[in-house]
């Protein structure tokens, strides 16, 4: 049996008298901290996604009698006011002074109005300059809760027949 290990021992290969086992706990500690880690930031990453849809020009959307598109209710955000327009008309204009009540009233107003639109899922929220961020999320997040699915966002124009 010693020559046999001799034998072994004596070609370029190393010997099987001196393999070495491998530890892999460090390894598996590691894995078993970082994938909760990396489940928990996907689903973090998921919740903080705001999903909105642009105004299409065509498609299923266009009105059948001219081909121009089916009108929308929108929102247009100032810094002073909220005003809801239907196409070019002006439904109601509500001030936004009394911070919480403004927007609360939005709500109100909004609910009101989707039962008599053509499309009662989608809505377009208009910003104008000077409106932070966090209160086009908050005009949007209304929009949700009234029940419209998609939401579009577009900046709003000072003059409309002028396109400035």
């Amino acid at each position: 049996m010693s020559s046999l290990l001799a034998k072994s021992c004596s070609s370029n290969t190393a010997c099987d008298s001196d393999m070495v086992d491998v530890d892999i706990t460090p390894v598996m500690n590691m894995f078993i901290i970082l994938i909760p880690f990396l489940i928990s930031m996907a689903v973090f990453t998921q919740v903080s996604i705001l999903q909105f849809s642009l105004p299409p020009n065509t498609g299923s959307e266009l009105d059948q009698s001219g081909g121009n598109p089916k009108l929308k209710l929108t929102v247009v955000v100032a810094p002073d006011y909220y005003a809801l327009t239907y196409g070019e008309r002006m439904l109601d204009s509500i001030p936004s002074i009394g911070g919480e009540s403004g927007s609360e009233r939005l709500k109100n107003q909004i609910g009101s109005l989707r039962p008599t639109l053509d499309i009662q899922d989608e809505t377009i929220v208009a910003v104008k300059d000077n409106v932070s961020f966090q209160r086009m999320v908050e005009v949007m997040d209304v929009c949700r809760k009234a029940g419209f699915e998609k939401i579009g966002v577009s900046s709003a124009t000072v003059n409309a027949v002028q396109g400035i």
